[in-house]
């Protein structure tokens, strides 16, 4: 029913006190299997954060915003939403809250529940439509199902029930449970991947998993790929799914936790798949790890990472690689040693940002990821790790086979040592006094293992310009003194070993940030403090909310900024990898994306590529004139760098302006040795990006121009918001 003019109410219980919230969704269209998969507006209560909570749904999720509101657990609240043609007002318990107003409204539609990480029950439906009561009761049902989130039960549902059972489960709190009332319903389980985007499934390539199952009695149990054909649209939509594979599983009935592997080759090709589990007896299982995998055709040197997805790294021209972010900022159960050992058996722990984050890729995966790759890597580490973790780890990365956590690394896979240079100890902290007192022991006590190791200090952002390093303002993190750093700075000092300091930026692009400005005060206050200690500034966070060609833009200027200081060793942008239109809502700023079949890169990415591709190790003197002794805009930024031998000269040149720019390139002190440049181009309207259906649409090209053999000259013409790299000499 659509609801153009008129009311909806239902009381609602929020169920304990956990994360997540519940409510009403209006406006409701296009619903579709997947948390974010529909459009509408959501209308939610949330007991932990005392607050109701409006957003946008137009296949993400946009907040409109929260309203601070008593939300108590266990009791029914009343939540009614007044729906009018271009606005919307909700009322708690009789009282109005809010009234909200889109500029682009979203068209009518149905009404519906939602929770969000979390149980509720409602009551007491009652609609009414342009002033008519509408019969809507609520039907309540003998049995609910529980079923894992990421789940969807499939199959004699009718003849099945679901539990999550907190009795001995595999690992973590919970297991999933499926009782068959009959033999043959094939009553079970499916996951469709990240997102429920539907799994990508290559015909006659094989894939391999390992499923943890209990159960009381002799059980039968299939496991299979089915899809939609690739022709065909998602399988919510009612499309015939196709078994592609199936294979029996005997499941024993001891009542105890067991192994059982398989391997599957589907007959037909699928982008819509999903891994089904189906009970094909009656009887009772208990379901405590599910895993499936691409054979080794489909992984990068057998690791478990999606070769296309690394190889898209690579192509990418990344050198330096760094396992951190927010996901390190003090979860209590995010520490390495629950990282290690056989995955399948690691504890899952609850998240920064998911509160059911698995541990089965950690911090080792990713050092196996960057050795088989090339690409240096740095960990980051929760600063809150005892400094006998910390010194364990070293000796797990870098010790003899015979140590006691050597021979833990030798377990895992990985006889010779990592040989492991750098570490971080937290991310965007406070670097105030109670981070120096977790700092301090951790690193004596490292430092004491390793002299030569660089530690690295998981500093944040600087909004405004320090010109007393004790008295400033600007950081996000609330620090107004860089006295800890002081400290910092006096103990790499006393022991003789190198300290780091990370700090980050925003480059949403196109115009410089304040923290962009802000930068090199931060470095030159730091080069006050040190005293003779040996330090280094980097940067491992660019940062946005964007992942188009104003945000490239940005991160060329940001990177030419970084190369003439010639200070600066690293410069890392985030993300790394976004999947495609996971992060709608923020964070958006992926420079490789994925779904579950492609990867692409959008332009910030190429941005990385172009810089890589056009390394030289020297920077050289570079100046920009205008011909006609005007002013030069400071929307052109240009670096260049040369070979040691001199042969070859690389020009960058950013251009933020909406308009092209002609250039006349000089060269002094370097004898030409061709005729011909080599300039490589991106540029783009401000907002154009990269789509899973049109992902080369933004791309850099490459034209060859003449040099004046004579004159060591050329022109040529930058266009409006672009990035080029110019190549001149062998």
């Amino acid at each position: 029913m659509v609801i153009h003019q008129g009311s909806v109410g239902v009381d609602v219980k929020l169920i304990s006190e956990v994360a997540g919230n519940a409510g009403l969704i209006i406006a409701t269209n296009q619903a579709k299997v997947g948390a974010d998969n529909f459009s509408g507006y959501e209308i939610a209560l949330d007991s932990q954060a005392d607050r109701l909570v409006i957003g946008r749904h137009d296949h993400n999720f946009n907040l409109i915003g929260y309203e601070a509101i008593d939300v108590r657990t266990d009791e029914w609240i009343r939540l009614r939403v007044k729906i009018e043609p271009e606005s919307f007002t909700v009322f708690v318990n009789d009282k109005e809250i809010t009234t909200v107003r889109d500029q682009h409204p979203l068209r009518a539609g149905t009404i519906g529940f939602r929770q969000w990480q979390r149980n509720a029950q409602y009551r007491n439906l009652e609609l009414n439509v342009d002033g008519n009561a509408i019969d809507a009761s609520l039907v309540g049902t003998a049995r609910a199902n529980e079923i894992s989130g990421m789940w969807d039960a499939v199959g004699d549902v009718a003849n099945a029930s679901f539990q999550l059972i907190k009795d001995n489960p595999f690992v973590g709190q919970q297991s999933q449970r499926i009782s068959a009332e009959t033999n043959g319903g094939s009553a079970g389980l499916a996951n469709r991947g990240l997102n429920r985007w539907g799994m990508t499934f290559r015909n006659g390539k094989p894939y391999e998993g390992q499923l943890w199952l209990r159960s009381d009695k002799a059980i039968a149990v299939s496991v299979t790929l089915e899809g939609t054909r690739l022709e065909d649209t998602a399988i919510e939509n009612n499309n015939e799914v196709h078994e592609l594979a199936s294979k029996i599983v005997n499941v024993s009935g001891d009542g105890k936790w067991n192994r059982y592997d398989f391997e599957l080759t589907p007959t037909g090709e699928t982008e819509n798949g999903r891994f089904a589990i189906r009970l094909q007896d009656a009887g009772q299982l208990d379901i405590g790890y599910a895993f499936l995998q691409p054979g080794s055709w489909g992984r990068y040197k057998d690791l478990p990472l999606r070769r296309d997805v690394v190889e898209g790294l690579i192509d990418q021209g990344i050198t330096v690689l760094r396992y951190g972010g927010s996901m390190v900022d003090n979860p209590p159960n995010y520490r390495w040693k629950n990282m290690i050992g056989p995955r399948d058996q690691r504890q899952p722990y609850d998240g920064h940002w998911y509160d059911y984050s698995t541990n089965g890729w950690g911090i080792i995966d990713f050092l196996n990821l960057c050795e088989a790759t090339g690409i240096f890597g740095i960990p980051c580490f929760s600063i809150d790790e005892s400094p006998q973790d910390m010194v364990d780890f070293l000796e797990y990365a870098n010790g003899d086979a015979n140590s006691t956590w050597g021979q833990k690394r030798v377990a895992d896979g990985h006889p010779k040592p990592y040989g492991l240079q750098f570490i971080q100890l937290g991310n965007e902290e406070s670097v105030n006094e109670a981070y120096w007192d977790r700092y301090e022991p951790i690193a004596r006590a490292m430092w004491k293992q390793d002299p030569s190791l660089t530690l690295i200090v998981g500093d944040f952002q600087f909004e405004s310009p320090i010109v007393d390093p004790f008295h400033f303002t600007g950081s996000p993190a609330g620090i107004t003194s860089l006295a800890a750093h002081q400290k910092i700075l006096a103990l790499a000092k006393e022991l003789d070993t190198e300290v780091w300091f990370d700090t980050h930026m925003w480059t949403g692009g196109p115009e410089p940030t304040s923290s962009m400005n802000a930068f090199f005060t931060y470095v030159d206050a730091l080069e006050k403090l040190a005293e003779g200690a040996k330090h280094k500034v980097v940067v491992f966070e660019f940062n946005a909310n964007n992942h188009r060609q104003r945000r490239a833009l940005s991160n060329a200027e940001m990177i030419g900024r970084i190369m003439r200081d010639g200070r600066i060793p690293i410069t890392l942008s985030a993300n790394c990898l976004q999947p495609d239109g996971q992060n709608d809502n923020g964070w958006d700023q992926g420079l490789l994306f994925l779904n579950s079949s492609d990867v692409w890169l959008q332009p910030p990415g190429f941005v990385t590529q172009m810089v890589s591709q056009a390394y030289q190790p020297w920077v050289v003197q570079s100046s920009v004139a205008s011909n006609d002794k005007q002013a030069v805009p400071e929307s052109i930024d240009v670096v260049a760098t040369a070979s040691e031998d001199k042969q070859t000269v690389i020009v960058r040149v950013a251009n933020r302006d909406a308009h092209p720019v002609h250039v006349q390139l000089l060269c002094d002190g370097i004898q030409v040795q061709s005729s011909d440049a080599q300039v490589t181009t991106l540029a783009a309207p401000l907002n154009a990006h990269n789509t899973a259906d049109n992902p080369n649409q933004i791309h850099p090209t490459t034209q060859t121009i003449s040099i004046g053999t004579t004159d060591q000259s050329a022109t040529i013409e930058v266009p409006a918001y672009s990035f080029s790299t110019i190549r001149i000499g062998s």
